[in-house]
C-alpha cells in the first residue's frame, strides 16, 4: 500500500507578491504522482481524490479528476461547532463532508459532481445567505473564470 504523505502545494501570491503554499495530504502513488486525500482550502483547482502530478517548486497537473466539487466558507464570524449542523446534515444528505479547521477562519466542503450543481448550491445558500458570509467553488472555474467542465 502507498505511503500517506504530505506535499508543498503553490496556492497562490501574498500580499507582497511572494508565493504561499498551503501543504495537502495525500497518498503517493508514484514517485511524483499523488492522490489527493484532503481537499484543500486554497490551492484552486484540485478536490479529494484527484490524482495530481507534483513539479518542483510546487506546481502540479491534474492526472485524473476523483468526482469531486471543492467549495470554500469565509465566514464572517468564526461558525461555533453546533452553527454548523445543518450545514453538516445537509451535505451529508448529498454525500459530502464539512471540514472546519481548529481556527474557524474558513470551512472547506467536498460534495461529489453527482449530487448536482442546483442541489450543491441549494444547500450551501440556504446556510450562507443569512449568515451573509461568501463561498466559492475551487475545482470549478480556471483562474479567467472558465468552466472547467471535468464534470462532463
Amino acid at each position: 500500500m502507498a505511503e500517506q504523505t504530505h506535499v508543498r502545494l503553490v496556492a497562490g501570491l501574498g500580499s507582497g507578491g511572494q508565493l504561499v503554499y498551503e501543504t495537502v495530504l495525500t497518498r503517493t502513488i508514484e514517485p511524483d504522482l499523488h492522490l489527493v486525500l484532503g481537499t484543500p482550502a486554497f490551492v484552486e483547482g484540485i478536490a479529494a481524490g484527484d490524482q495530481i502530478r507534483v513539479r518542483a517548486g510546487g506546481g502540479f497537473e491534474v492526472v485524473h479528476r476523483g468526482g469531486n466539487i471543492c467549495l470554500l466558507v469565509v465566514p464572517g464570524d468564526p461558525p461555533a461547532p453546533e452553527d454548523l449542523a445543518p450545514l453538516r446534515d445537509s451535505f451529508d444528505d448529498l454525500g459530502g463532508i464539512v471540514e472546519l479547521p481548529a481556527d474557524r477562519r474558513f470551512i472547506v466542503i467536498t460534495v461529489p459532481a453527482a449530487a448536482g450543481f442546483d442541489a450543491v448550491e441549494a444547500a450551501i445558500d440556504a446556510w450562507t445567505t443569512p449568515r451573509g458570509d461568501h463561498w466559492e467553488y475551487g475545482n470549478v472555474y480556471d483562474p479567467d473564470g472558465n468552466p472547467l467542465n471535468w464534470w462532463d
